[in-house]
């Protein structure tokens, strides 16, 4: 059973419910055929258990996915702060 896809279903589904409700246009119902099609899939998928690990020395970059060294500041990728690398960067003593 995969839980995120039994829950974003449920999600999908609600949304398209109270859109039904509120705007009372039928193309809402393609919505909630959807979320509930999403939240029953859930069910019979089996959870994913073979997890792709990083490279020896690297973590994966939250907003890209690609391999970041440890104890690099930003990914060289997109940019994006790496939250554990500037807590060790703020750890450390500064020189000057």
């Amino acid at each position: 059973m995969r839980t995120s896809l039994v829950v974003s279903g449920g999600m999908i589904a609600l949304t398209g419910v109270a859109l039904f409700v509120a705007l009372d246009g039928e193309a809402w119902l393609a919505l909630i055929g959807g979320g509930v099609a999403v939240a029953v899939a859930g069910f019979f998928l089996e959870d994913i258990s073979n997890l792709v690990e990083p490279p020896l020395g690297h973590r994966f970059c939250p907003f890209c996915s690609t391999p970041v060294k440890e104890g690099a500041e930003r990914c060289s990728h997109c940019n994006g702060l790496q939250e554990w690398g500037a807590q060790q960067a703020a750890a450390s003593p500064q020189r000057g």
